[in-house]
């Protein structure tokens, strides 16, 4: 079977999307899917064996560039089609894809529905954009309703060339999809320094903080690929983070997971289908605030998060994944 799935996103959603991969491999093994999605999120289906094509498109593109990736796409003959994405392009590129089958997730505009086979609306129990993405999937492909995990299988891994002993080192990724994200560089020092000390781990990979840490830790100076910086997470014992795509890869090749999340989508985005324990800011606006002072909140509620938070997380992690 020849699927055509069209989702422009970030890598993190592409990410997402995974997990309803891995239960179209159970339910449709022959499956094969050809995924549009926006420039820069293809490497978060590198490791994922049902994709067999990655089409990356500019949606900013002329009218032009996008006729001529709908001509590509209807000389593939595609058995199904699905608009995971909302947009008006995702939507337009499969209803007139020709594929035999065509459905897209959310009501269409009243020019497009004629050209749908099956329209999927509805809200789902969780609003994970995984759960979201699985219901689509499920409701077209007749799927179990149960979602799994992300998917990044280990036959696509690539050894990171960094030698260290599995399972006796933790991962620390600093870096966060914004800028409001990003948790201070001395307290994630203080959070490596109190995990070496207690011997919870023997080194701390890690980016930009080494200096800071101490001889025990180890950068990896930003020169892993996806498959190799997949390999090198997939042996940790632990992975530490900000709200960030590489937080969701570290959930789909099931490592435990702390994540600090400031004020962001904590529900849409938390890592999916692993072992984790996330240390967040409360982003409930106060009765009778106004929207500038609740922004002006919001910009420096991380700052509320201390290194001590995240080193308690991480220890209950360690001791609930320990052998």
């Amino acid at each position: 079977m020849r699927i055509l799935v069209v989702k422009f996103s970030g890598l993190r959603g592409a990410l997402a999307t995974t997990a309803a991969f891995r239960s179209l491999k159970e339910r449709h093994p022959s499956a094969r899917v050809t995924f549009v999605t926006s420039p820069g999120s293809e490497a978060g289906l590198e490791g994922c064996p049902v994709v067999g094509e990655v089409v990356a498109f500019d949606p900013q593109a002329s009218a032009w560039e996008a006729w001529a990736l709908l001509n590509h796409l209807r000389r593939q003959r595609f058995d199904a089609a699905v608009a995971l994405g909302v947009d008006p392009l995702s939507r337009r590129l499969v209803a007139w894809s020709r594929a035999t089958k065509r459905a897209c997730a959310g009501q269409p505009s009243w020019a497009l529905f004629p050209w749908f086979h099956q329209v999927v609306t509805g809200s789902v129990a969780d609003p994970h954009e995984a759960s979201r993405d699985h219901a689509v999937m499920a409701a077209v492909f007749g799927l179990a309703h149960e979602v799994p995990g992300l998917w990044y299988a280990a036959s696509r891994m690539e050894e990171h060339g960094f030698l260290v002993e599995p399972r006796r080192y933790a991962v620390l990724h600093p870096g966060a999809s914004r800028a409001d994200q990003v948790f201070e560089l001395d307290k994630w020092a203080k959070v490596g320094r109190e995990l070496l000390a207690a011997r919870r781990v023997e080194r701390i990979m890690a980016e930009a903080l080494c200096g800071l840490i101490g001889p025990a830790a180890q950068a990896t100076r930003g020169g892993l690929g996806m498959p190799q910086l997949a390999k090198l997470i997939s042996e940790a014992r632990l992975f530490l983070g900000a709200d960030s795509p590489i937080l969701q890869l570290a959930a789909a090749v099931n490592t435990p997971v702390v994540g600090v999340f400031g004020p962001s989508d904590y529900i849409r985005s938390r890592p999916w289908g692993v072992l984790h324990r996330i240390v967040r800011v409360d982003t409930t606006p106060f009765e009778g605030e106004a929207s500038e002072d609740y922004r002006r909140r919001m910009d420096r509620a991380l700052a509320r998060i201390t290194a001590d938070q995240v080193v308690r997380a991480a220890e209950e992690v360690l001791q609930l994944s320990a052998p």
